[in-house]
């Protein structure tokens, strides 16, 4: 019975089931008709066709083999750029502290090979003038010149033994004079008594006195029994003093720091 003439009745068709087969995943064992529309976009980038092939063997999932499709892999070629940046900075910063380092103590040993050439030379001039230390052997130091306390005056002291100390050198001129080789001003005394302390004059001066030697290590004024004495005072003046003991005995050293006989070995009479 026909109860509606303009529908036309279709008869049912059967489909064919291998139509409706699902086609597994471009990139994975999950079938395309499964995968979730919120999955992330996979990159454009060509995967080893080779690993996903193996990935899907074993029927892991893109979620269990952890693969991340929106990240590249590091770049080998970045590191290494970055590694040589480094080791080319670092070689660099060194060379410039060395350099550095270098302009600091070059020079240093540049002026201090100058000064030790200089004082060679000035041992040989002082050599050759016959200058020497006045050396105490008893207290283990030298008569220096130092600046009085009265103008231009300079007085005698017992200190610190130095081979570059200029005003620690004497030599011996005529009529048994003592003249500092620094100041050209020879020894002498205000007054010849005791504990009158020495000081340098000008060497024509009436106050010098004329040295004489008794034994190799004492030195008297000519005529008087007085003798150069390391003085008994804070300050070390060296003085005149009458006794003969051990602070009265002087002994003479060479520029070059060699202990002599006595300060009387180059006295000149």
């Amino acid at each position: 019975m026909k109860m509606y003439g303009n529908v036309d009745i279709v008869s049912p068709t059967r489909f064919d089931e291998n139509e409706l087969q699902r086609c597994p995943s471009e990139h994975s064992n999950i079938y395309l008709q499964e995968e979730s529309l919120y999955e992330p976009i996979r990159s454009t980038d060509k995967t080893d066709p080779g690993h996903l092939w193996r990935l899907s063997s074993t029927g892991s999932s893109v979620e269990e083999t952890g693969l991340h499709w929106g990240h590249s892999p590091p770049r080998q070629g970045c590191y290494q750029r970055s590694k040589f940046l480094f080791v080319l900075c670092s070689g660099c910063l060194l060379v410039i502290l060395t350099l550095c380092v270098l302009g600091i103590i070059l020079p240093k040993y540049s002026s201090m090979k100058t000064e030790i050439e200089f004082l060679k030379e000035e041992q040989k001039k002082l050599a050759s003038l016959g200058s020497f230390h006045v050396y105490s052997e008893s207290h283990d130091k030298c008569a220096e010149v130092r600046s009085s306390s009265s103008p231009h005056l300079f007085e005698l002291t017992a200190s610190e033994c130095f081979l570059d100390s200029y005003s620690q050198f004497f030599r011996w001129l005529p009529r048994g004079r003592l003249m500092s080789t620094k100041e050209g001003l020879c020894v002498g005394v205000e007054k010849q008594r005791t504990n009158q302390p020495l000081r340098l004059y000008e060497c024509d001066n009436e106050r010098v006195l004329n040295w004489v030697c008794t034994n190799e290590t004492l030195l008297g004024v000519k005529g008087e029994n007085l003798f150069f004495n390391f003085g008994n005072n804070r300050e070390r003046i060296i003085m005149l003093y009458w006794g003969t003991g051990i602070w009265s005995r002087w002994k003479a050293r060479s520029p070059e720091g060699k202990l002599q006989n006595g300060t009387c070995v180059q006295c000149c009479a």
